[in-house]
């Protein structure tokens, strides 16, 4: 009963979210994302350790990124080199409650980045609020407020879903009014 009831007061708290947003929506691909927020679950070092990898590609590829993480823990770990929130940062029902959280949610990045297959709550919640121009993620049926959905094999991991994020975001062509908008 207690999980029902916490199950309803999320899906309240996001579709609220989504209905009330009102961010600025822009296509983008890989040249003409210059800022990049990625969201993942940092709980698992494999996935930190893949995510971290992944973000200084893009660095070197000139891109500003962002990673923001979330462990599902009570206790906040220590030691690590990106932004992140932890499970008491958030409330009864999963939504993210830290200044943190909200000041990712707030802001304006290119693109934001989902990093994350299985179903997160506060993470979920996250994305949606996010104002970034693009979102990306996985393809789930879930609600959510993603531009691009990209369904990968079960699986296949972060680096394949990488891998197809370049390949369809390297066929989106930009007028030049989009382009001029980007810089």
């Amino acid at each position: 009963m207690l999980e029902s009831i916490r199950s309803a007061l999320y899906k309240k708290s996001l579709q609220r979210v989504l209905a009330t947003q009102k961010r600025r929506r822009q296509a983008h691909n890989l040249d003409s994302a210059k800022k990049i927020g990625i969201l993942f679950d940092a709980t698992t070092e494999k996935t930190r350790h893949e995510v971290m990898e992944y973000a200084r590609e893009l660095v070197e590829k000139g891109k500003s990124v962002r990673l923001f993480g979330y462990f599902k823990t009570k206790q906040p770990p220590e030691g690590h080199a990106f932004n992140f929130f932890f499970q008491k940062e958030t409330t009864w029902a999963g939504v993210p409650k830290s200044e943190k959280a909200s000041a990712f949610a707030e802001e304006k990045f290119d693109m934001l980045i989902y990093l994350d297959p299985e179903e997160c709550l506060p993470l979920e919640w996250l994305a949606a609020a996010s104002q970034a121009a693009m979102k990306v993620g996985y393809a789930t049926d879930r609600p959510n407020d993603f531009d691009l959905l990209l369904e990968t094999p079960d699986g296949k991991g972060l680096l394949f879903f990488t891998e197809q994020l370049h390949l369809y975001l390297d066929k989106i062509v930009l007028s030049k009014n989009e382009s001029a908008r980007a810089i």
